[in-house]
């Protein structure tokens, strides 16, 4: 009986975990050519299962709400670059496209700024407005070298999005691209 329990514990231990709900955690959006890492803010839950059928990556909401009641949710998602779109600005111009051509006429972007993640890479902030569903969207986008890492903040109202804003530079800030090479250490700490 001993046997079939430690057989059943390393069987157990050798299947893939799949991090459903984590207060707080970390997560790693890896693909083709990709990898990266993400903290959720403190008080949000990420995701990484709710909306894979919309294709998003991960999500990230409040402790007390969920991906679909939330007045606020971050979402994170990759584009490959491909002939229409090479850098952030033609992104930005594509988003915008797409919006107008799914029934939000006077959506807008703006620049605001641009954030420096937790290895140095530069993520360029736009606020998005004018959708037709009322809702106000801060987006970082990171380019990499064969694709765009974008962390969106979606909120309802200006209140929570104000609100939201510094959980979704939190969120912004401590991206990590593990595919970058590391720094080598100084000679003094080898030894």
């Amino acid at each position: 009986m001993k046997q079939l329990l430690v057989i059943s514990g390393i069987l157990l231990s050798s299947l893939p975990l799949r991090a459903e709900r984590i207060l707080e955690g970390y997560t790693v959006v890896n693909g083709k050519g990709y990898a990266f890492e993400l903290k959720a803010p403190h008080g949000w839950v990420l995701d990484n299962e709710v909306a894979r059928d919309q294709g998003l990556n991960v999500v990230f909401y409040q402790k007390d709400s969920s991906w679909d009641n939330g007045k606020a949710v971050c979402y994170v998602r990759v584009k490959t670059l491909d002939a229409a779109v090479h850098n952030v600005d033609e992104q930005v111009k594509d988003t915008l496209k797409n919006l107008r051509g799914t029934g939000s006429s006077g959506a807008g972007a703006r620049y605001v700024k641009t954030l420096t993640t937790q290895d140095a890479s530069k993520a360029k902030v736009f606020y998005y407005s004018g959708d037709r569903f009322g809702n106000l969207e801060a987006t970082a986008y990171i380019q990499a070298k064969t694709s765009i890492h974008f962390i969106t903040l979606s909120a309802r109202d200006a209140d929570t999005f104000k609100f939201c804003l510094p959980a979704f530079e939190s969120l912004v800030t401590s991206y990590e691209d593990l595919t970058k090479p590391q720094a080598p250490e100084p000679e003094e700490s080898r030894k």
